[in-house]
């Protein structure tokens, strides 16, 4: 239930209210959403997104309201036989409760102190009776919606957390970060805390979309959805906002907007979604003035102005409902008013109508290569030859070091950016990705030789802080998913590029993986290299977001996670080098790899795969792995002395494990090296960290 009010806060005039949701004669359908203080009052920020104060679904009308001790408490009627029942009767604080179907979901100070910011959420079944509180751990909890498929809600901590819950299980599960979720239709929509902008997540396949991508000084102010499309309001640091919509059943997402972006005289905080229509104010010659949308075509038009002591409610299939001052109820049925298109409205009308946003004139940034010439911003092109060369494109954004016969002959290379917004920012597990750069479409006119690829990326401080978590990954459009293909992050004059080599055309962009481990928390003293690793790709945890840290290591494993640091490619000879590791273990590929490099010896034709790690035997494998690729490695004898069990240092390994600890790849424990004992998970993660650091690849 949302007011009609000019841009601002506003106290909620509950009597009438209450008496119109009671009045209903049918379910609200879709969804409306306003600014207001609702029940959490100043700890609310005045940029949040809330809900009205009522709900509806199937013929049942929930509401929260003061009950005559004063406590707030959450309420039902059903309309079908004009039954109204008290759901809460707790004398706690509780935000505005959302229905769907026969649950109830709110936000409750619960059990939370109440000089706290924390706050719990229940749910009600309306059809046994039973309340459940569903958070098992306290956070600072808000905006919880359902549908068939779950709860969702928001953890409010820095940039937001976006938590499912399953009915069924009982399981709580993070869905990553955001702010305001709304689940419809199996779809959670929410807003991007970091740029702004809109993204969906299908709870189905866990695939994420960004849905509005903006950044810099524009960011979404609040929206609606009914699952298949979603109307949203942008605004700008100029004061400046739009109305646009966006179809979630549309593959390629196109923003269509209903109004240009311009200062208006006065905003209103309205807008409510349908079945097919949808509808907000704007001011219009000093009057605010309901507008109409439909959602297919995205056509605007009038409605009518809005009349004093007004306050609209929300849609009931296409018809929207609102009260007047006495506390009647009356609707409008939009498709009425559905017939000529306007300008969508507000002061400045829009020059191109309301379903198509201004194009932009296209630009001539001068791209450089070798030979001195200039290419488009939008679609850059150069020829390589057999000699190589340095390409830069941009300005830098993209640049290309090709070495000499990486391409037989002369051959024209094209660079396009794309719309960010086309792609799904998922790894081929489904994991979360966040796009720290452009999206960067090349291809070849001939055969693609390798090239040294480098792409710049914000220079915003989250993405500088998290450069070492950064890749180049490679758009898989059969899979409709992303891969890493690796990155080497620089900065040599002020503007961060990462680089990586890449053997293919095809689509690259810069992205950022974050994996956390529910037994590695910020505090484990192996934290950060495993969260770099894992973003990398080189570790993986061993299900169930677990990391098992402490877990001991096999030597084919510890191949594998050295092969990955390395960049080497899997090998699958004709022929095993180990009797014991056949073509059919999971492991055949990687020990064969770290073999052919010289990494991995055996003992009389075995290799022992399942054997638990030495430390002696890790720091073998990391000395062979750099002997080639680190000058002056040549150490002292003095490199052992300060450890008091040398003396168990077997004969063999001694000399590798003066390197490794001349070269700061592993260090002991105060005054001793441990070289016999078995490595753990996090102990390899560390090693191999640090091993990348010397290799100048992080």
């Amino acid at each position: 239930m949302s007011g009609v009010c000019k841009k601002g806060w506003r106290g909620w005039k509950r009597a009438c209210l209450i008496w119109t949701v009671i009045c209903l004669s049918g379910s609200l359908g879709g969804a409306s959403a306003v600014h207001a203080v609702g029940a959490r009052g100043i700890e609310m920020a005045s940029a949040a997104m809330s809900q009205s104060d009522s709900g509806v679904s199937d013929g049942i009308v929930v509401w929260l309201n003061a009950a005559a001790d004063g406590e707030q408490q959450i309420y039902a009627r059903y309309e079908s036989t004009g039954e109204t029942k008290a759901l809460t009767s707790r004398k706690t604080r509780k935000d505005v409760p959302y229905i769907k179907g026969t649950t109830v979901v709110w936000a409750d100070k619960g059990e939370q102190d109440a000089s706290s910011t924390n706050w719990d959420i229940y749910s009600y079944d309306l059809s046994t009776g039973t309340e459940r509180k569903l958070n098992s751990k306290a956070g600072q909890y808000a905006n919880p919606s359902v549908d068939e498929s779950g709860v969702v809600w928001a953890d409010q901590q820095k940039y937001g957390r976006i938590i499912h819950y399953d009915p069924v299980s009982g399981a709580e599960s993070s869905l990553g970060e955001g702010q305001y979720p709304i689940l419809s239709q199996g779809r959670v929509i929410f807003k991007n805390a970091r740029d702004g902008g809109l993204s969906m997540i299908e709870l189905s396949s866990g695939v994420q979309r960004q849905l509005v991508s903006l950044g810099a000084t524009n960011y979404v102010d609040w929206f609606v959805t009914n699952g298949e499309y979603v109307l949203y309001k942008q605004k700008n640091s100029n004061l400046e906002s739009k109305y646009a919509i966006i179809s979630l059943l549309d593959h390629s997402l196109e923003t269509r907007d209903l109004t240009p972006m311009s200062a208006k005289v006065e905003e209103y905080a309205f807008m409510s979604i349908g079945n097919s229509q949808a509808a907000y104010l704007v001011n219009e010659g000093g009057q605010a003035v309901l507008k109409g949308v439909d959602l297919a075509t995205a056509k605007v038009y009038s409605v009518r102005e809005a009349e004093a002591g007004v306050q609209y409610i929300g849609f009931n299939g296409d018809r929207l409902l609102y009260a007047q001052s006495d506390g009647s109820l009356g609707s409008l049925e939009m498709s009425k008013y559905n017939t000529n298109p306007d300008s969508g409205g507000g002061e400045v009308p829009s020059p191109t109508g309301p379903n198509k946003p201004t194009e932009p004139n296209p630009t001539t940034n001068p791209v450089k290569n070798d030979g001195g010439s200039t290419l488009p911003e939008t679609s850059a092109t150069f020829v390589v030859g057999s000699q190589g060369g340095a390409f830069s494109i941009l300005d830098g954004q993209v640049q290309f070091m090709i070495a000499a016969d990486a391409f037989s002959r002369d051959t024209e290379i094209k660079v396009s950016e794309m719309a960010a917004n086309h792609y799904l920012l998922k790894d081929e597990k489904g994991r979360s990705l966040e796009a720290a750069g452009k999206v960067w479409d090349i291809q070849s006119a001939g055969e693609f030789g390798k090239a040294q690829l480098s792409l710049s990326y914000s220079n915003e401080p989250y993405w500088t802080e998290h450069r070492e978590k950064l890749g180049i990954y490679q758009y898989q459009a059969a899979l409709g998913c992303w891969s890493y293909v690796g990155g080497v992050t620089d900065n040599p004059d002020g503007a961060p590029t990462i680089q990586t080599t890449i053997d293919s055309p095809g689509t690259y962009a810069v992205l950022l993986r974050s994996i956390h481990f529910a037994d590695v928390d910020t505090a484990h003293w192996a934290a950060k290299e495993v969260e770099v690793l894992a973003a990398r790709g080189i570790v993986d945890g061993t299900g169930a977001d677990l990391f098992a840290p402490k877990s001991i290591l096999t030597r084919e494993q510890f191949s594998k996670m050295l092969a990955g640091t390395l960049g080497l490619e899997p090998v699958s000879p004709a022929e095993s080098s180990f009797a014991d590791v056949p073509s059919s273990k999971w492991s055949y590929s990687w020990v064969e790899a770290a073999a052919a490099a010289g990494i991995v010896e055996g003992d009389h034709g075995l290799f022992k795969p399942e054997d638990a790690l030495t430390r002696e035997q890790m720091m073998a494998m990391l000395v062979r792995a750099v002997k080639d690729r680190l000058e002056n490695n040549q150490t002292q004898g003095t490199e052992l002395n300060r450890f008091k069990d040398q003396e168990m240092i077997s004969e063999w390994a001694l000399p590798f494990v003066r390197q490794a600890v001349a070269l700061k790849l592993v260090e002991g424990s105060g005054e001793i090296i441990q070289a016999r004992a078995t490595t753990t998970r996090a102990e390899a993660a560390v090693v191999l960290y640090r091993l990348l650091e010397q290799l100048n690849e992080l």
